[in-house]
């Protein structure tokens, strides 16, 4: 079952203490606002993070104050409608459980209850309780699954959330830590303990999900992608990858969950929110021009749409939420045809990161969500508008010629192997920061060069080659990390490092900032390449990510281009929030590009991470765009409009203007026959 393309994520966290439930809900208005709103799909609550029911269960309690079978009624209405009706149902997160059962949390090695996002100790601070599913309160979850599956056989999916479990030493953990032989006091067994209850989390809530129809979709929402854990797709008959931009993520979180989720294959849709910010906002809106372009962003990397919304604990939506996501849902509606049974085109790979280094992909990971080097790798390529996948090491590297490992990839043996060969049948590697050095400090590839060690410095300078120093820049560039100490033997240097005189402490200062470099180069090199194989002495993907430098970000996109070697597939003259994807139907035989341009502002902070807003579209005109393409085009049409756009085609390179875009435009290239 393919999943469908403008889709709503209902929230419906319900306190105890919110009186009259469902009182306001009417069948006809609820799905004829979604219907009005061009929604197609509504994920609706069984069991909430409260922990109570919105339907007749004798498995949960249903929410006090409710008195009626909310979520019967509101599946009806919507099959009624035509809409979709995936059923969702809380995890770890359950306060009716934590309240009743407390010999169901997770436990600390301290002997403390644990709590979503840690233990803070700071007052007023509302932090949800965690089951541990090594105690009864799987056998709760997984009856309440088999009875949402027997009751709603006829529902689109089970969409299960909060799958995490985290290390955990309640009385059911240890008594089950000492039957398979692991000690609770060692952190390393209490991690294998955490994977071995994870694997049978999804293995039983899958096929309690599929115990009434086999084909039930299911999905297991764990906040993020697990990067390089395939095993997913045993259990997840889609993804959904949760990226809210305003909430914390930013505007280029969402494109390396994409791109890994299609290099693995999977069906997927990207979720963003309604709000202003993050889940269960109530009052507070996204412009519309937003809503517009996160839908356009997600359909030009492969994903279909959701967006989240937290219904009224009366039952009744805020209309102001459907007419901002109408115009969105109105434009992907359009679209579709030109975004079904696509695959994006790609010249370059990144390696995750995560997907190299992560010691257990099945147990709680807190460094899941965010990546400097994967996140900066993925920005320097969305802003240089190059074409890339990002992969885990299963990945055939043969399609790419261009593969980035950036800044931290600790590289088995067997990885290194595989890229070695790649290199040697053409491809081109490179490594950034201490990817591509062994644990025992050495090179594992032939860059050209020697690593002497790790700088003294806490951060140092750099004069980089004419081939890719920044346009605007000719004396010493700082760079605001650690390097490694690159020396030469028969690799072509691309950069001089310069030292400072000394690092910044109470004792040696010099000013208000970083110490000035030393005039002389210190001897080792920023930047080495011997053939296809690169290596930067610096973490300079993650220094981008952190600091931002407009400087280093010019000469990251001349370095990329350079390994590259020939000009990009595509290239497209847009401003530098321009981004760009190109993706291929076999079926009719077309090249789709994707053409995105937004002006997100910084405006306030949502738990110390600037929000960043959208609130206008701005129009571009005549943006000249050059495709390499060698199969004859027949025609360039600006599509959905329908405009047909005068092209040329010589020596293989197909050039054409696109005469205006606002927000997302997507150009269709047909060939010939």
């Amino acid at each position: 079952m393919s999943i469908p393309f403008r889709q709503i994520h209902l929230d419906f966290h319900t306190s105890e203490h919110i009186p009259e439930v469902g009182q306001a809900f009417d069948a006809e208005d609820f799905a004829g606002t979604f219907k009005r709103a061009h929604v197609d799909s509504v994920t609706l609550f069984a069991r909430c993070h409260h922990g109570w029911t919105y339907f007749d269960s004798e498995v949960g309690q249903r929410h006090p104050s409710l008195e009626f079978d909310l979520l019967r009624a509101q599946f009806d209405a919507l099959k009624a409608a035509g809409i979709r009706a995936p059923i969702y149902i809380t995890g770890a997160w359950d306060e009716l459980s934590c309240r009743e059962h407390p010999e169901w949390r997770v436990v600390t090695e301290d002997g403390k209850f644990l709590f979503a996002g840690g233990n803070t100790g700071e007052r007023n601070v509302v932090r949800w309780g965690l089951l541990d599913f090594s105690t009864p309160a799987m056998d709760f979850l997984e009856a309440m699954i088999r009875e949402v599956a027997a009751k709603f056989p006829d529902a689109d999916g089970i969409f299960v959330d909060i799958c995490h479990q985290y290390p955990s030493c309640s009385p059911s953990a240890l008594a089950q830590m000492e039957r398979m032989g692991l000690d609770w006091t060692r952190e390393a067994d209490r991690l294998a303990h955490a994977a071995h209850v994870k694997a049978e989390f999804m293995r039983r809530t899958t096929e309690a999900a599929k115990s009434t129809r086999a084909d039930m979709p299911v999905f297991h929402n764990h906040g993020n992608l697990t990067l390089g854990d395939r095993a997913i797709l045993d259990f997840d008959s889609h993804l959904e990858i949760e990226s809210l931009p305003t909430g914390g993520w930013g505007y280029d979180h969402f494109p390396i969950g994409a791109k890994y989720a299609e290099s693995i294959g999977a069906d997927y849709s990207g979720m963003t929110g309604k709000f202003h910010t993050l889940w269960g906002e109530f009052g507070a809106y996204k412009h519309p021009d937003a809503l517009r372009y996160e839908c356009g962003f997600m359909l030009a990397h492969g994903a279909k749409c959701s967006i989240g919304d937290h219904l009224h604990p009366s039952g009744r939506q805020a209309q102001t939420t459907y007419n901002v996501i109408a115009p969105a849902y109105a434009e992907v509606a359009a679209k579709e045809p030109w975004c079904e049974a696509s695959r994006n085109v790609a010249e370059i790979a990144m390696l995750s990161v995560r997907a190299v280094n992560s010691p257990d992909l099945h147990s709680w990971d807190p460094a899941a969500v965010n990546n400097a080097a994967e996140e900066g790798c993925s920005r320097v390529l969305l802003e240089e508008r190059l074409l890339f996948d990002v992969i885990d090491t299963q990945a055939d590297l043969a399609p790419y010629r261009l593969v980035i490992v950036p800044d931290e990839a600790r590289l088995p043996a067997d990885m290194v192997a595989r890229l070695q060969d790649y290199v040697e049948a053409g491809g081109a590697l490179l490594l950034t920061g201490t990817s591509g050095i062994g644990a025992d400090g050495q090179p594992q590839f032939d860059f050209g060069g020697r690593v002497e060690g790790p700088s003294p410095f806490a951060g140092d300078y750099a004069v980089f080659d004419p081939a890719i120093a920044p346009a605007f820049v000719e004396d010493p560039v700082f760079l605001y990390e650690p390097s490694q100490r690159l020396s030469r033997t028969d690799g072509e240097s691309l950069g001089l490092v310069h030292d400072p005189y000394f690092d910044r402490t109470q004792k040696h200062f010099n000013g208000h900032m970083n110490t000035p470099y030393d005039l002389a180069p210190s001897g080792y090199h920023a930047i080495l390449r011997k053939g296809r194989i690169c290596q930067t002495a610096h973490p300079l993907f993650s220094i981008h990510f952190r600091n931002g430098p407009a400087v280093l970000r010019e000469v990251l996109g001349r370095l990329v281009r350079e390994m590259l070697g020939a000009a990009p597939k595509v290239e497209a003259e847009l401003p530098i929030g321009g981004r760009l994807t190109l993706r291929e139907q076999a079926d009719p035989g077309r090249l789709v590009l994707h053409l995105l341009y937004a002006t997100p502002q910084l405006r306030g902070q949502f738990k110390g991470s600037p929000i960043e807003i959208i609130q206008d579209l701005p129009r571009l005109r005549d943006v000249p765009v050059r495709l390499r393409e060698t199969r004859p085009v027949a025609r360039v049409t600006a599509v959905p409009s329908g405009v047909a756009l005068d092209f040329s085609q010589e020596g293989g390179l197909v050039r054409f203007d696109v005469p205006e875009m606002v927000g997302h435009q997507m150009i269709g290239v047909d060939f010939a026959g």
